[in-house]
């Protein structure tokens, strides 16, 4: 079954996560705590692994950035996710920091190819890893 999520609304934002297939690079890690701050640009999250300090996550929702995500689910991530209303699952996207000095956009990035669902509900996530993002933009006036 290929289901459709698209993030409309903010949603009560659970604790405690559980990551069961980890996230790519963390498999080992599956326990996840959820937290976030509100700034003057928006809401920023932190996802801190709690069976690991040192392992902590920057994430913010995608249309912090203008960005609204359209995805489809295959059957493994619909199992895996266990979302019966699209309108349960969360998109963020995780940030990362470029330290490099050669580089062309040095700063904060976001990863827009492996963004994090989480549903709300269920307290599950995964990360989804998409070849070809398809976002729209919401170019407001």
């Amino acid at each position: 079954m290929n289901q459709q999520t698209a993030m409309t609304s903010e949603p009560d934002v659970p604790a405690t996560i559980a990551f069961p297939a980890g996230i790519p690079g963390f498999e080992h890690l599956k326990s996840y705590r959820l937290t976030h701050s509100e700034t003057d640009a928006g809401r920023v999250y932190r996802l801190r692994a709690e069976d690991d300090a040192e392992i902590e996550f920057t994430l913010v929702d995608p249309r912090l950035y203008a960005l609204n995500y359209v995805l489809e689910l295959d059957d493994a991530e619909q199992s895996l996710l266990q979302a019966d209303d699209p309108e349960d699952v969360m998109v963020l996207l995780m940030l990362w920091k470029d330290t490099e000095a050669s580089s062309t956009a040095p700063g904060l990035n976001a990863n827009i190819g492996g963004p994090i669902l989480i549903n709300v509900v269920k307290r599950l996530g995964m990360q989804k890893i998409i070849d070809s993002p398809r976002v729209e933009l919401s170019i407001s006036n």
